[in-house]
């Protein structure tokens, strides 16, 4: 009857098991792989602090998930590898155990935390034979050694959560880089029409004002005929970079193709969308490049609740924008400082909509 009831328990924590990491795998983002582990770890083991270490490049350990009451003390660390029982099992990829890590010669005191009784275990995070971190349980009291049925229980869960956490790190790389322009690290054109079509929900529910830049770099293939595409690749990049850090963070920056860029600023008006335009404008004009950008700017307002016609407004005074310096390029390039400052008046370089 006793070893039937065994039985019976081992089934039923068997199948429980199998649904815990069917869970883990299951879940889509790094971010819920790893509170999903902290969450099963806590149902499967018992155990005081749970942490999950990263590795770096520099071939220490962060922490990037914990749960436990030593939460802030073990955030503030950075483990080198071969350090402590955590780094220990992180340079021999090994599981590492102590029943007595209080007092034993190979572990590492962690400052701020309470000089107790504590036993701890060691796994490292493993996937495809790359280390992505260590797994860290901390227990205290009398019964605090992990025993060797726990270690190996945790030693396996290890080896599937890596596996999931691997896979989401991969899923999430490959979302960023379908949504990324590779050469300015910018949002892409896809990624910028979703954003769009987001803000105008937004704005049209609250009937907050909206605003869009659509930008051209007027010479920009002068400069890849004369200095190479190279050169033209670093002109591209630094009006990237311009642009990213001339706007708050709510705003959407992207690069639409060539060399033509949007800015979208959410809860902005006409004449601040206008302000922040003008100083685009002599931004990129005074770059460090082979020679001068001129920016010609389409700025489009949207307000109330009007219709989402405000990519094709932007578009429509882009152009406008374009002619009008396209009629006084020849004096422009004339100017070879600055020649989109000083040769031609801002009026001629952007076209604005009705505020």
């Amino acid at each position: 009857m006793n070893t039937r009831k065994a039985n019976q328990r081992s089934a039923l924590g068997g199948r429980r098991l199998a649904s815990l990491l069917r869970e883990v795998v299951a879940e889509q983002s790094v971010e819920a792989v790893l509170a999903r582990v902290l969450a099963t770890l806590r149902e499967l083991v018992r155990c005081d602090d749970v942490v999950v270490w990263q590795a770096t490049p520099q071939e220490t350990l962060v922490v990037a998930a914990i749960d436990g009451e030593d939460e802030a003390a073990l955030r503030s660390l950075e483990i080198a590898f071969g350090e402590g029982l955590t780094g220990k099992a992180a340079l021999e990829r090994r599981p590492v155990s102590s029943a007595n890590a209080h007092v034993d010669p190979a572990a590492a005191y962690v400052p701020g935390t309470a000089e107790i009784p504590e036993g701890i275990v060691c796994v490292p995070l493993l996937a495809r034979e790359r280390l992505l971190g260590v797994l860290t349980l901390y227990r205290s009291g009398e019964a605090r050694a992990f025993e060797g049925g726990e270690v190996e229980l945790v030693s396996d869960f290890a080896a599937v959560a890596a596996l999931a956490l691997d896979n989401a790190r991969t899923r999430s790389e490959l979302e960023r880089l379908a949504r990324t322009d590779d050469l300015t690290g910018l949002l892409n054109r896809r990624a910028f029409m979703s954003q769009l079509e987001h803000e105008l929900a937004v704005a049209s529910r609250y009937g907050s004002p909206l605003a869009l830049l659509l930008l051209d770099l007027d010479n920009f293939k002068a400069i890849n005929d004369s200095h190479g595409h190279s050169s033209g690749d670093r002109a591209l990049q630094l009006v990237g970079n311009t642009l990213s850090r001339c706007v708050r963070t709510p705003d959407t920056v992207a690069r639409l193709g060539g060399d033509e860029f949007a800015v979208l600023l959410p809860r902005t008006l006409h004449v601040e969308a206008h302000a922040l335009a003008d100083r685009l404008r002599l931004a990129i004009a005074t770059l460090p490049l082979v020679q001068p950008l001129r920016a010609s700017i389409g700025v489009a307002t949207l307000t109330g609740n009007e219709q989402d016609a405000l990519l094709e407004e932007a578009d429509r005074l882009l152009y406008e924008a374009k002619g009008a310096q396209r009629r006084l390029g020849s004096a422009a390039e004339t100017d070879q400082a600055h020649p989109s400052v000083r040769s031609v008046p801002a009026a001629t370089v952007l076209a604005a909509g009705k505020p």
